[in-house]
């Protein structure tokens, strides 16, 4: 077996990945089949811990012609290593920006590093677009080669501070006016490449380069981040096979569970991706599930969009939908939607292509990482307790359903409601706000959530289905009616209107939930025809 020395975990550069014998999963003939469209200005958005750093750093050593990295890769015999350029690398990782002064220092600094330290020139300007252009100028007249531009996260300095609208906004201004270098740069210019989370408009940031490709949802690029099934069986073979000895279970069995956990993603509903950060600390944990990618830092501007908008209605909607192109990102007027997309908490899964109108996409969570990881993060928020202690009440809330354990079922509502801060037993919609904390509780132990589904003789609140089992859900608020009566006229309510004809195949679970104010109450029965 490949012992664990080779899993390159925490390494994004190229060159001391290959140097340390680490796995390196192949991404070159993408690179050149990106650098052979023989343009100029590529932009691709990726979510965090995906791959753009490790790609960004493959370009960087393909365009200075370091031969020898490339050895056994794709491109090794596909490429003219007589030719090498200058590359301009830029991280916007290593940005200092929680103020507009510290950003600009932090970004005149990272230029001048550059200039120094890569090609031993002293810069003269004093603002960091015209650091940019003085360094392109004399990279240029100095080695008479056209250059490649790199930029690493473009946009990090931004999102690190988008719940600041006035810093964001300042900050982006800025960026515009130093990325606009690029396009007067033009004649000097070989290539650039792009990557970030985001998609900003390109009125608002781009707006200098409009002839920047897009390769985010294309589907001839998009595996050019992140592990393909066949890449994943193929480099990680060895940690498969021993794995699924050490747990007794088979190899396909293994492989159906890596899926469920870490597979999903993807940007043309096509090709779907492993994140390269959850499948090498999963090997590096001797084959042990957990949250891996979700805990390396979730932006907490998310988590202040979800509580701003109590309609997060986004997230239980089973026919969530993008038409056209991949969606900015708008400073002003973030919408949640957008936001999830692009941070990789919702994903492509199925795309439809008519000639004459717009390509349409059914959008959804990933997989089971992200959606237990998400709705436990978003609970612990409202209900000031960690993602740790959430997930085992919610594993009890699964038995004592399927148990139809009416009293243990209350006592762990009981404990999701009554550490509820004051300020949100104040909200105007209280009913909308249990709603959700019940529907996102069931979420996370993986439920199929179809919310106030419409039938003929009326509206349920929620039916949830899981293999053979559906519950239907009705949810009674009121600040008058004693609980009893609310339960009874939810019981009675799914009965006369006959929820559960629909799924008559499955084990029916009947639940009635009637909240007031921070008192709740249940019913559940099982459905006998």
């Amino acid at each position: 077996m490949n012992t664990k020395s080779a899993l390159p975990v925490n390494i994004s550069d190229f060159k001391k990945l290959i140097n340390r014998n680490k796995i390196y999963v192949d991404k070159t003939k993408v690179i050149k089949n990106i650098i052979s469209l023989r343009g100029t200005y590529y932009f691709l958005s990726r979510p965090r811990r995906f791959g753009k750093s490790l790609l960004v750093s493959t370009f960087k050593e393909l365009f200075e012609g370091n031969k020898e990295l490339f050895k056994g890769l794709y491109i090794y015999d596909k490429w003219d290593w007589n030719k090498t350029y200058p590359v301009i690398h830029i991280d916007l990782n290593k940005i200092k920006s929680n103020t507009a002064e510290k950003f600009e220092k932090s970004l005149n600094f990272l230029i001048d590093s550059i200039a120094e330290n890569d090609f031993s020139i002293k810069l003269k300007a004093e603002l960091s677009n015209d650091k940019l252009t003085e360094l392109i100028n004399n990279i240029h007249a100095n080695t008479g080669k056209d250059i490649v531009v790199l930029v690493d996260e473009y946009d990090k300095p931004i999102l690190s501070n988008i719940s600041d609208e006035d810093l964001a906004i300042d900050i982006r201004d800025s960026l515009k006016d130093f990325y606009g270098v690029l396009k007067s740069a033009d004649d000097k210019l070989e290539f650039v490449f792009i990557t970030g989370v985001s998609k900003f408009s390109k009125v608002s940031l781009f707006s200098d380069l409009n002839n920047l490709t897009d390769l985010t949802m294309d589907s001839d690029f998009s595996t050019g981040c992140g592990y393909s099934q066949e890449e994943l069986e193929t480099y990680f073979k060895d940690y498969i096979t021993e794995i699924s000895k050490t747990n007794e279970i088979s190899t396909n069995q293994l492989l159906e569970l890596i899926k469920q956990w870490y597979n999903g993603y993807s940007w043309d509903g096509k090709n779907f991706l492993y994140t390269p950060y959850s499948i090498l600390s999963f090997f590096d944990n001797d084959g042990t599930f957990n949250n891996y990618w979700f805990e390396t830092g979730t932006p907490s501007f998310l988590m202040d969009l979800i509580k701003k908008d109590i309609n997060i209605d986004v997230l239980f909607d089973k026919n969530l939908k993008l038409y056209g192109t991949f969606p900015n990102f708008d400073i002003k007027n973030l919408d949640l939607k957008t936001v999830l997309l692009q941070t990789g908490y919702l994903t492509i899964k199925k795309s439809k292509i008519i000639p004459g109108e717009l390509p349409s996409y059914s959008l959804d969570i990933p997989n089971k990482e992200v959606r237990e990881s998400l709705f436990s993060y978003i609970l612990g928020s409202y209900i000031n307790k960690t993602s740790e202690t959430v997930y085992p009440i919610a594993q009890d809330l699964f038995r004592q359903l399927i148990a139809i354990d009416e009293d243990g079922f209350r006592r762990s509502l009981e404990t999701l409601f009554s550490n509820i801060p004051y300020s949100h037993s104040e909200l105007s919609d209280m009913e909308a706000f249990y709603h959700i904390l019940f529907l996102s509780w069931m979420k996370m132990i993986g439920f199929e959530i179809q919310g106030e589904v419409i039938q003929l003789k009326g509206r349920v609140d929620a039916v949830l289905l899981k293999e053979n089992i559906a519950v239907i859900l009705e949810l009674k608020f009121s600040t008058t009616k004693s609980m009893d009566s609310m339960l009874d006229e939810a019981i009675t309510q799914i009965l006369e209107k006959e929820y559960y004809k629909p799924y008559q195949d499955k084990t029916i679970i009947l639940v009635g939930i009637a909240f007031k104010e921070k008192d709740i109450k249940c019913r559940i029965e099982e459905f006998k025809d």
